[in-house]
This record gives structure tokens, C-alpha cells and sequence, in this order.
């Protein structure tokens, strides 16, 4: 055999990039090298280029041209049986090494106010009891959707609205008003319930009618506050307490061991008579128990009795 055959074998069992098979494919799909360009992120002239280099390499037209619409050849359609086949094992492959990897990340989407006051303060604890997981913590106002898989883990209000998803109570909270001593130095007096109508209410958009329940359950109808300030959570609301803009409505225990409270947020009057919301632990009912799924169901626990305990000899001033 001469250099010459030798180098042409060597040419055409060089294997095309990944890259020039997936641009193979897309237009094969597409049958248009434009649409197979925008649905890999490239120009067409790459997915072009790609295809002619790889006609080139192995001397066979695999597209005929009409217009701006491509077709298969024989040879074409052939050499697409086998590409597909192989590059769905190598899909394959990769999401089964992803899935291996997302085994050990535990994704939890909780309300920023949980966060706050409950996950991050506890953290290092499921860090050291749990090395083998990882925590990827989504901090947001917007429940996730579990059963679409955009967390494992979700900590929210209400319920489970599927028979797919399990829905454990974590802990039950309170309304409790807070003010900063600085707001309390130039209002109008507040020695009663009913002098809060004298005031500037501060509301968090999500719980807008949070001040007329909490309002109801002390016997004190239709509240409603000489101004109302409104945002979007119950963190920037904090934020307007501690400024002196005036009385939000805090999450009882929780607002007890947020920084700042007793000093920057001085409960006042008396919490309402029992509970008025629930913070829920919701997950796949198929996944509940997976072991890193109980782990983080039992670091929760743990972290919220180890509060309660914390705080249930501080009782708000009066």
C-alpha cells in the first residue's frame, strides 16, 4: 500500500468533532442549515462549514441543496442512523453522570424570612452531620414547582394542591407587631389595640390581609392604619421597622431570633391567640424517603425545636 491510500484511510477514519455530528443532525432534522443553526446557537455558515468539512473528509455528499432547504442523501440518511444511535448513548452517558452527581445536592427553595432565620443560622450543622450532600439553596417569594423538578425541597405556605406531593407542618406562627424604639419616640400614643388605627402599618404585598386577620383575632375589626406601606417581603418590611416607618406584622417565634430583635424590633401589644400560618416542609411524595431527602426533613426538625426552645421563655412586652 503507497503513502498516498495509507494517508486517505488515515483521512477518512478520523472521527468528525462532536460538534460537526451535532450540526449534522440538527440539520438533518431541521432540513435547513438556518434552523439547525439557531437551535444549536450558532450561524448558519458554522453549521454550513461543519457539513462541507465532514463531505470533504469523506468524500460522499450526504445533503443535497435546494434553495435554503437541505435533503439527505442516500449515504446521508445512512451515516444519520448510525450518528443518531451514537450520540443518544452518549446523551445517555452524560445524564447519568449528572444524575450521579445531583444525588449528592439536595435543592431547597425556601421563602427569604425562612432562610433568614432558620436555614442559614443551622447550616453548619447539616454540613457536619451530612458531609456526603451538598445544599444548593434557592432564596425566593415564588414557589417552586416540585413536580416539574425545579427543587427537591420546597418550604412554603398552605398546603400540597397534588396527591403527589407530601406536606409535613414544620411550625406554626403568630402575627406579632414590632417597632423600633425610634418610631415609638415621635408616634401617637400606643397603649391599646385600637390605637394602632393612629399609625402607619407597614404590609408585605404576599400578605396583604395579614393585619385584618391578625386585626380579628384580637377582637379588633376592619384595622386599618392611618397610612399603609406596602413591599414586596417581609425582609424589606423589617427593614422599614428598623428605619422607623413604622409597625409591621412579625412571624412569631421566628422574629425572635432574627438580629436586631429586642433592640431594632421591640415586640409590642400581644401576639394573636394561636396560630394564623404554617411554614411546610413539601416534597415528591415518590422522594420522601430518599435518605437525603429525610435528612434534610429531620435537620429541619431539629433546627426548629432547637429554636422553639430557645424562645419560649421570652415573651413579648406588653
Amino acid at each position: 500500500m503507497n503513502h498516498e491510500n495509507i494517508s486517505s484511510i488515515k483521512m477518512s477514519e478520523r472521527l468528525p468533532s462532536i460538534s460537526a455530528l451535532l450540526a449534522f443532525e440538527a440539520a438533518a432534522n431541521y432540513g435547513s442549515y438556518a434552523d439547525a443553526a439557531e437551535h444549536l446557537g450558532r450561524t448558519p455558515s458554522a453549521v454550513s462549514h461543519a457539513i462541507r468539512d465532514m463531505e470533504t473528509r469523506f468524500g460522499e455528499t450526504l445533503f443535497q441543496r435546494a434553495g435554503r432547504s437541505v435533503m439527505l442523501t442516500r449515504t446521508g440518511e445512512d451515516y444519520l442512523e448510525a450518528v443518531s444511535q451514537a450520540l443518544t448513548t452518549l446523551r445517555a452517558a452524560t445524564r447519568q453522570l449528572g444524575r450521579s452527581r445531583e444525588g449528592h445536592i439536595v435543592r431547597i427553595s425556601a421563602l427569604p424570612f425562612f432562610t433568614s432565620t432558620i436555614l442559614l443560622p443551622n447550616l453548619s450543622r447539616f454540613e457536619n452531620d451530612n458531609p456526603q450532600y451538598d445544599l444548593r439553596i434557592e432564596t425566593s417569594s415564588v414557589y417552586a414547582d416540585i413536580l416539574n423538578g425545579e427543587a427537591d425541597v420546597a418550604i412554603r405556605f398552605g398546603g400540597a394542591h397534588s396527591e403527589n406531593l407530601v406536606c409535613k407542618s414544620l411550625i406554626a406562627i403568630a402575627g406579632q407587631p414590632v417597632v423600633s424604639p425610634k418610631y415609638l419616640c415621635s408616634a401617637p400614643p400606643l397603649n391599646n389595640l385600637d390605637e394602632l388605627r393612629a399609625h402607619t402599618l407597614i404590609h408585605v404585598r404576599a400578605h396583604e390581609n395579614a393585619w385584618h386577620s391578625w386585626g380579628n383575632s384580637n377582637g379588633l375589626r376592619d384595622l386599618e392604619g392611618q397610612r399603609a406601606l406596602t413591599f414586596d417581603t417581609i425582609l424589606g418590611a423589617l427593614d422599614a421597622v428598623k428605619a422607623g416607618h413604622g409597625i409591621a406584622l412579625a412571624m412569631d417565634p421566628l422574629i425572635r431570633v432574627y438580629p436586631g430583635y429586642g433592640s431594632d424590633f421591640v415586640p409590642i401589644l400581644n401576639a394573636a391567640t394561636g396560630h394564623v400560618a404554617e411554614y411546610n416542609f413539601v416534597c415528591r411524595r415518590s422522594n420522601f424517603d430518599d435518605p437525603k431527602i429525610q435528612r434534610t426533613f429531620e435537620w429541619l426538625q431539629f433546627s426548629i425545636s432547637k429554636i422553639i426552645k430557645t424562645t419560649e421563655d421570652l415573651e413579648p412586652m406588653n
